[in-house]
Formats: C-alpha cells, structure tokens, sequence
C-alpha cells in the first residue's frame, strides 16, 4: 500500500499541475507499449510507433521495464515545463544520483553497459539517451500535443469545480476510484509498500494520458512530491485532430462532418462551451450536436457544478477508433430531434 501522509500545512499546498508532463508521458508509455494489453483505446497508436521500428524505443525501453522499478531520473518534473526544459533538467541530474537509481534497477534485473554508463555519467551515454528521447518524443508524443492539452485542461476545470465545491476533501476523493481519502492519509492500497511523509511539502497532483490502472509516485520520498493519476475518459483523438473534418473519414460517412467533429472534440472532455470553441461553432449547435450523440448512445452528459460536462461513451471512442465490431454501426436516429442539453432532474 501507498500512504501519502499531510499536515494542515500540506492541504493548503495541494496543486494540480496546468498539463501533462512530456517526461512522465514518455515513461508511461513506454510501459504500456511493452505490456500485453487489451486497451482498444491504445491499440492505433500501438501499432502506428511499434511499426516505426524506431531504435529509440529499444533504446529506452532498457531503463523502463513494463512491472517495477523505473529509474527516478527519468522523470524530473511535475508537469511545469515543457519538453525541451525537462529533458535538460534530466541531463544535469548529478552523477551521485544517476548512480543510485541506476543501481536500485540492477537490483530488479541485469542492466546492460549503456545503462551501466549512464550512472556512471559519461557523456557519450548521456548523448545518446538525449538522441532517443528526443526521437521517441517526436513520434509518440509530439503529434497528439493538442489531444493532451484539450485533455488536461478540460480534467483541471473539473478538478477546480469540485475543488469549490467541496474544498480538498472533495479534490483528494475524487481522485481516483483506487485512492482512498482517510484525512490525513491518502492511500492507494494496491501498491508496493511505500510512505510519503510530505511534512509541509505539499504535493503536485500531475494528469497523465498514458497512466493506467491507478495513480504513480516516485519511489525517493526525498524527491520533490508528486502523484501522477489517470486521466479519464479515455481518449480516442489518435487518428489526429482533423479526423472528423476530413471527408473520407467513417466517422464522417455515418455522423456528417459537424457531428463528427463534436463527437471529436467532446474525446477530450469538456463544456459546451469548450466543445463549441474547439470545433469553431456557436454554442446551441454543440447542444443540439450533443443531444443527438447522446440519443445515440455515443456521448454521455452529467452535471458538474453548475455546468455539464461532456465526454463519450465506449461506443463512441470505439467508433472515434474505427474499432466497432464487424457489421456493427451506432444506432443513430435517421431523424434526430434535438433535446435538452441535460434531462430535468426529478421532482
């Protein structure tokens, strides 16, 4: 189990960090592209990096092993700055602690002489790890920019709603379904044994699109803290940002170009009005858009503080993904009418 443990001083420090972090991004996914996973909301973009053959991913895949340990140098930040700036962050990591994470992954398995240099520190290991996460961050990451930043931006506004609602309580209880809020403890019960005394620290919550199954930490406590959780929905926005636009597109055939193109936007999660912002049209055309994804089945709309968010169902994204089921189509309506944005609540 992991225990976070707080003092008053720490909840008044709890932040939640504007994006993603391109470093941790990089390490989750490098976990899941080694895992055998039945993750339909993955597999395009799998398959798309594994068929690059990139010697990159060889490369790094050596320093992060899908179970276990992966060193904490890989992950210097807590989503504060953009790619570029981390990854220098992470070549000043001093020799003494590029020694000890190197030497607690040999304690989990043999390392190779390349990783072996690496904590050492000599520069020509160091070169050619910054020539492959430079690589691997141009064909894995790069090209879904816009998807991640939709994403995270969309979660903090949710984050922040529930945040005034009901105060830290309600932020750390909601984190995740796996974490369990037992003021002053956060616990994360299927985990190594692990306690984080914060000690007036506070903690940078960081969203991930490639963390699964339950939020991470680092393993040195003495590190700057930080808890990395899942973003959720899961997203379907690999087959790039103009899927729904494009006239070839299924998605397209079967909604029309509009109604695709919010069934897109709304993979991020979001508002009307954010939704309406991210395809370029007024606000009542998301509403009655939505209306008929939901009628269909494809979107779901719940009240959150005093808006509606917007996200899609596992038909939806498997419809985003081109993964419906052999002769199976979304059941919408010939003729959709358009309802109310959200059902009336019981009298």
């Amino acid at each position: 189990m992991l225990r976070i443990h707080f003092t008053s001083e720490d909840l008044r420090r709890v932040t939640v960090a504007d994006g993603v972090d391109p470093l941790w991004e990089i390490l989750l996914s490098l976990h899941l592209l080694q895992e055998r996973d039945t993750c339909v909301e993955f597999d395009q973009w799998r398959r798309r990096i594994n068929s690059t053959r990139s010697a990159s991913l060889r490369l790094l895949a050596q320093l992060a092993p899908p179970w276990g340990y992966s060193p904490d140098f890989l992950t210097p930040g807590r989503g504060d700055a953009e790619f570029e700036v981390l990854l220098d962050r992470l070549l000043s990591t001093p020799r003494r602690r590029l020694g000890a994470d190197i030497e607690a992954l040999a304690e989990t398995g043999p390392v190779s002489t390349w990783v072996r240099a690496i904590g050492s520190g000599e520069t020509g290991a160091l070169r050619r790890l910054e020539a492959a996460f430079t690589t691997y961050h141009r064909l894995a990451l790069a090209p879904h920019r816009d998807a991640f930043r939709a994403q995270a931006e969309a979660d903090r506004t949710r984050r922040a709603q529930m945040l005034l609602a009901g105060g830290v309580d309600r932020l750390l209880g909601s984190l995740h379904p796996r974490v369990k809020w037992e003021p002053p403890v956060l616990r994360i019960p299927v985990y190594m044994h692990q306690d984080v005394h914060l000690r007036g620290r506070g903690i940078v919550l960081v969203p991930s699109f490639f963390c699964r199954i339950q939020p991470i930490t680092l393993l040195d406590a003495k590190r700057p803290p930080v808890l990395v959780y899942p973003l959720a929905p899961r997203l379907g926005l690999f087959r790039g940002a103009a899927l729904a636009r494009e006239s070839t597109s299924p998605t397209v055939a079967l909604l029309g170009g509009t109604r695709a193109a919010v069934l897109e936007a709304a993979a991020a999660g979001g508002s009307t009005r954010e939704l309406a912002r991210r395809v370029g049209v007024a606000d009542p055309v998301v509403s009655r858009h939505c209306g008929v994804l939901r009628a269909a089945g494809l979107l779901e709309t719940r009240r959150c503080g005093g808006s509606v968010w917007h996200g899609p169902t596992g038909l939806g994204i498997a419809l985003l993904n081109g993964e419906l089921p052999d002769g199976r189509t979304a059941p919408l309506p010939a003729e959709a009418k358009a309802g109310p944005e959200f059902p009336a609540r019981p009298q």
